[in-house]
Order: C-alpha cells, then sequence, then structure tokens
C-alpha cells in the first residue's frame, strides 16, 4: 500500500503540475513602429555658384571694385583710393537659419595706410532666416588706401616699397547652419 500511496503522491502533483501550467502565463506583447523624418535642405550660393563648388572663384581684381575714388591708372591702386567690391549670398533653399561669417585675414600684408575691411550684419556675422520672404544677403569688401598731401614726406617710402607689387586681399565666407546655441 506504500507503494500506492507513492504513485498517488506522485500522480496528484503531476496533475497539479499540468492544471498550474496551463492556468498561469506570462504575457507578452511586441509593438513596432517606425517613423519616416526628412533631413533639412542645405543650399548656399555665392555670386550664383554653389558654397561647396570645388569651382567656386570668389577671386577678385581692381576692375570689379566699384571706387569712391580712384586716382590710379587703369588697373592699379594708389594712395587716395577707396572702394567696394560686393558678394550676394544667396540662401534660397536652406530649410534652416543660415549663419554666415566674412573677414579679412588678419594676417594679410597690406602697405602702410592700406585697409580692407569686411561689412556683413554686425561684426562681420549675419544670420539669414529660413523663413525670410529673401534669402539674400550682401557681403561688401572695403579696400582704402589713405593718402594726403600731409602724408608725402612721412609715407613716401612706404608707399613707394608698395609700387609695382600685386597686393593679395584674403577674404574668407563661411556659411554654417544657426543652432539654438548661437
Amino acid at each position: 500500500m506504500k507503494g500506492n500511496k507513492k504513485f498517488l503522491i506522485v500522480a496528484v502533483l503531476l496533475l497539479l503540475v499540468a492544471v498550474s501550467y496551463t492556468t498561469y502565463a506570462i504575457y507578452r506583447s511586441t509593438a513596432e513602429a517606425e517613423g519616416t523624418i526628412k533631413a533639412a535642405a542645405w543650399s548656399v550660393k555665392v555670386n550664383n555658384t554653389d558654397i561647396e563648388d570645388t569651382n567656386l572663384d570668389l577671386d577678385f581684381d581692381i576692375n570689379d571694385i566699384t571706387w569712391t575714388t580712384h586716382t590710379g591708372k587703369n588697373d592699379t591702386i594708389a594712395p587716395g583710393d577707396s572702394g567696394t567690391v560686393s558678394f550676394t549670398v544667396d540662401a534660397t533653399g536652406s530649410e534652416v537659419d543660415v549663419l554666415l561669417s566674412a573677414a579679412v585675414d588678419a594676417n594679410a600684408t597690406l602697405p602702410a595706410g592700406m585697409t580692407a575691411t569686411v561689412t556683413s550684419g554686425t561684426n562681420g556675422v549675419q544670420t539669414i532666416p529660413y523663413a525670410a520672404s529673401n534669402m539674400t544677403a550682401t557681403v561688401v569688401v572695403t579696400v582704402t588706401w589713405t593718402g594726403t598731401v600731409a602724408d608725402l614726406e612721412g609715407k613716401d617710402t612706404t608707399d613707394k616699397a608698395a609700387a609695382g607689387t600685386n597686393l593679395t586681399i584674403p577674404v574668407t565666407l563661411t556659411a554654417r547652419q544657426k543652432l539654438s546655441t548661437d
């Protein structure tokens, strides 16, 4: 009878395990999602050429300058001359604000009395908002070589040292997305 008791206990335990296995379960559910977003467009052109184009030529020469005063002959600049050259930056098509900065290289070697400055927004920086109806900006480089009759004695040597040389005025335009932290 002891063997039957053991058999009966094992049978009852197996029955309880079978009933509890079908009665209790671990619930598990899965949901998957897939989102679609579009990256903002970026388009910046300088003088009608994409700023990223390897053939972008922003070089300017004496003939590109609009002179306020010009005493130099033909394609030259001389003390007393002053003029400007402009670059048009067009961000039409960009879907973000564009932060535009422009500067003349601080290490530019210019004759004494000659200055080259950039006018673009505040301190050479301006924002072109993507929501603007006109997404263009103008960067103006002003070249001035001061010269007056009173300068003749003091500056004669430095002015003559530049005579006949080609002067280089390096200007850098940089366009980047304006961030919320700017």
